[in-house]
C-alpha cells in the first residue's frame, strides 16, 4: 500500500505543474513618431557693431589736432579732429569779398535804373538807355547768385576741415597722428556704433538659399553657456561657394565687441520616423533592430537603420514601422519573434 501511494504521488506532480501557465514577460513601450526633422548647423563669428565708420576728410592737408583718444565714447556731431589746409580760408575770404562787391554794384545800378526811368517818364532820355541799365542790373543780380553759391561752397569746405562723429560710437582704432599729412579720403580713425550689435558668418550657398530675413537663430559665446536669440537681417549672395549671413543681436544681451561666438542655424527638413534610442537593439552593430508590438501584444522584429540622434530620439529608416506603432523600450532581453508580452503602463 505504501508503494502504491508513492507511485500515485509521483504521477500527480507533473499534472499539477502543467495546469499552471507561465507568467508573460513584462515590457514598456513608446509610440513611433513621424515628425518634421530639424537640422542644426553651427558657424563661428565675431560680434561687431551694426554701425561702423572709417572717418576721413574730403580734402588733403596736415592733421592739426585730434580731440579724442582710443576707446572714448563720442556722441553724434561731436568733433573728432581738425585739419589744416592753407587754401581753404583764403578761398572763403575771396568769395565773401566778391559778394560784397556785387552787392555794391547792384545797389548802384538800382539807383541808375530808377533815375533813367524818371528821365524817361519826362521824355528827357531815350528808351534804350533804360533798357541797357535794366539789363545790366539783371546781369549783376545773376552774378551775385553765383557768388553766393561759391561763398557757401567755400564755407562748407572750411567746415569740413573739422571731422565730426556721424553717430554715437566708440573709437576703436586711430590711423593717423597729429602732424601727419593725410590725403583726401584717407582714414583718420575707426568708429563702432553703440546702438546695435551683429555677427556675420559665411555659409554654403546651398544652405543660404534656405534662409531668409526675419528667421530666428541662436548665438552662443565660445567661452560660455549663454544662449542669445538673434534675428537674420541680411542673406547675401554666394561668391565662389560661401554666402554672408548677418544676424542682429539684441543690445541688452549682446556680448562685447570682438567676442567670438557660435551662430546656430536651425533648418527644417523633411519629416522622419523617430523611435526612442532605448528601443533600438544593438544600434552600433551590423544589424540593428527594434521590437514592435502587434495589436495582440505579440512581438515582431523590424530591422532599422539609425540616423540622427536628438533629445533621446533617433531617426530610423526601415520598412514595417508606421506612425503610432508601439516599440519596446524596456525588457527586450530574451524576447523572440511571435512571443506574447504584458505591456506595463
Amino acid at each position: 500500500m505504501l508503494t502504491a501511494a508513492l507511485l500515485a504521488g509521483c504521477d500527480a506532480a507533473p499534472a499539477q505543474r502543467e495546469g499552471v501557465e507561465a507568467p508573460l514577460p513584462s515590457v514598456r513601450s513608446e509610440a513611433v513618431q513621424f515628425v518634421p526633422d530639424e537640422v542644426r548647423y553651427r558657424f563661428p563669428g565675431v560680434v561687431r557693431a551694426s554701425e561702423r565708420a572709417a572717418t576721413a576728410f574730403l580734402h588733403g592737408g596736415v592733421l592739426r589736432e585730434r580731440q579724442v583718444v582710443l576707446g572714448q565714447r563720442v556722441e553724434q556731431g561731436e568733433p573728432l579732429a581738425t585739419l589744416h589746409n592753407p587754401a581753404m580760408a583764403p578761398a572763403l575770404a575771396v568769395a565773401e569779398a566778391r559778394v560784397r562787391e556785387l552787392d555794391a554794384s547792384l545797389s548802384r545800378l538800382g539807383r541808375d535804373v530808377e533815375r533813367a526811368r524818371t528821365l524817361r517818364e519826362r521824355n528827357l532820355s531815350a528808351a534804350s538807355e533804360l533798357d541797357r541799365l535794366s539789363a545790366e542790373r539783371e546781369a549783376v543780380a545773376q552774378a551775385r547768385e553765383q557768388a553766393l553759391a561759391q561763398r557757401d561752397e567755400a564755407q562748407a569746405q572750411l567746415d569740413e576741415l573739422t571731422l565730426r562723429a556721424p553717430f554715437a560710437a566708440v573709437v576703436t582704432d586711430l590711423d593717423a597722428e597729429p602732424g601727419d599729412f593725410v590725403a583726401a579720403g584717407q582714414p583718420i580713425m575707426q568708429l563702432a556704433g553703440v546702438a546695435e550689435r551683429e555677427v556675420e558668418v559665411r555659409v554654403p550657398a546651398s544652405l543660404a538659399s534656405r534662409l531668409e530675413p526675419g528667421q530666428a537663430v541662436s548665438v552662443m559665446p565660445t567661452f560660455g553657456a549663454q544662449r542669445i536669440v538673434a534675428e537674420i537681417v541680411h542673406v547675401g549672395r554666394a561668391g565662389e561657394s560661401m554666402a554672408p549671413v548677418i544676424a542682429a543681436i539684441p543690445v541688452h544681451s549682446a556680448p562685447a565687441l570682438g567676442e567670438p561666438v557660435r551662430v546656430q542655424l536651425e533648418i527644417a527638413a523633411r519629416a522622419v520616423t523617430r523611435v526612442p534610442l532605448a528601443a533600438v537593439v544593438d544600434p552600433a552593430g551590423s544589424a540593428p533592430y527594434v521590437l514592435a508590438l502587434n495589436d495582440d501584444d505579440t512581438i515582431r522584429r523590424v530591422h532599422v537603420m539609425p540616423g540622427r540622434l536628438a533629445g533621446g530620439w533617433v531617426s530610423v529608416n526601415g520598412e514595417g514601422l508606421a506612425t503610432g506603432d508601439r516599440v519596446v523600450t524596456a525588457g527586450q532581453g530574451r524576447l523572440e519573434e511571435g512571443m506574447r508580452v504584458r505591456v506595463l503602463p
